[in-house]
């Protein structure tokens, strides 16, 4: 039957049925639509082609069952590995909201790493107080190197969004054979600089917009992040640090330094629409996020690259330019100081911390046109 047809025939049914027709045709839409699972729908929508890869597993690293994810639309594609921020937050439960389009140019590998996600959840929720950044890094190069074996990949992308930029900036000094490029997301250059000018452009937005609320609050925590040359060991000012660096962030979120233009960050509505995870896993993510907090953050305060400006793969850094978590400044000014065999600054002008998020398709034509061609093997796209 030809449309026309159809549509003359369920016109002569109106006429003649009048609105039991309608009401008939209203139940079955509201019966087919109550039966849709949201999870479900999702996975429906990024659906890859015949012979595309789509593994959700765990794999021993470290001692432990950790999960990954591995999607591409072809095989042949470059491997990306992508390791998520926090620390202990992972990205593989809403990495269906951008991740899709850059599946047809990468396979792409999301890693829920120790006390995050799924791997925390595989745990039972039982967090490794003696976790230590060095374990992390160790971590991180065997799945590397997993990943090159099980794939038959001499090298592979790596990009480091956050937290995870420390882990891997520090993988493209130490093993840049591994890599055709380092991608930099919200890179983490140094430590202390990060935390001292990001309040003070967190204070200034605050002045700015004239909320008293946090003006107050944030000059209660002052000097942030700490006096300079006085990173705290004993655990109470650990502790202090900890809750001074809570406020800060509550402020730079609520005040547009996390998601540009937005007062909130709530990534937990995407993780309950994830196919690759279980309401379980959803809240174990929350309660592994706060316990990494803890566990690794004061690791954290000793990081910096400030000497690390030679490099043996290329890099690459995006950087969101109203960031106040990790201040384009920062990068900017790291970026001009490196040398490396070729090298790329993209800042995003209408995104903060979250580029991926906030703008997908920007990162992305960047991504296929600037940076895939560094494996040497495929032109720009397909």
């Amino acid at each position: 039957m030809t449309r026309f047809l159809r549509i003359f025939a369920f016109s002569v049914a109106l006429l003649v049925g009048g609105s039991s027709v309608l009401a008939a045709n209203a139940k079955v839409c509201r019966h087919e639509h109550s039966n849709l699972n949201p999870r479900q729908v999702v996975a429906n929508a990024e659906a890859l082609p015949p012979g595309g890869i789509n593994k959700l597993m765990s794999v021993k690293i470290g001692g432990i069952p950790q999960w990954i994810s591995v999607r591409g639309a072809d095989r042949s594609n470059p491997i990306l590995l992508f390791l998520s921020g926090g620390p202990g937050d992972p990205m593989m439960p809403e990495s269906w909201t951008f991740q899709r389009p850059w599946e047809d140019f990468f396979t792409v590998v999301q890693w829920d790493q120790p006390d995050a996600g799924k791997t925390f959840a595989a745990m039972h929720r039982v967090p490794d107080r003696t976790l230590t950044m060095a374990e992390m890094q160790s971590d991180t190069d065997q799945l590397i190197n997993w990943l090159r074996h099980r794939y038959h990949k001499r090298k592979i992308f790596l990009l480091g969004f956050s937290f995870g930029s420390i882990l891997g900036l520090r993988v493209a000094i130490q093993h840049p054979d591994w890599l055709f490029a380092y991608i930099g997301v919200g890179q983490v250059v140094n430590a202390y600089d990060n935390e001292a000018v990001g309040y003070e452009e967190t204070l200034k937005k605050a002045e700015a917009v004239h909320n008293q609320t946090a003006i107050s609050e944030l000059k209660s925590i002052a000097p942030y992040p700490y006096p300079r040359n006085a990173v705290p060991h004993s655990m109470p000012a650990i502790k202090q640090a900890l809750g001074k660096l809570f406020i800060e962030r509550k402020w730079d979120t609520r005040l547009g330094g996390m998601l540009y233009g937005r007062t909130s960050d709530n990534e937990e509505q995407y993780w309950e629409l994830s196919p690759d995870y279980t309401s379980y896993d959803v809240g174990s993510a929350e309660i592994g996020e706060m316990d990494s907090e803890e566990i690794l953050i004061p690791q954290l305060l000793h990081v910096n690259f400030d000497n690390n400006r030679i490099f043996k793969c290329p890099v690459v850094f995006f950087a969101g330019a109203h960031d106040r978590t990790t201040p384009e400044s920062l990068v900017l000014a790291y970026y001009k100081k490196i040398h490396a065999p070729a090298k790329r600054l993209f800042v995003i002008k209408n995104a903060a911390h979250y580029v991926v998020n906030e703008a997908p398709g920007i990162v992305l034509v960047d991504l296929v046109n600037y940076v895939r061609p560094f494996d040497g093997l495929h032109g720009s796209g397909h």
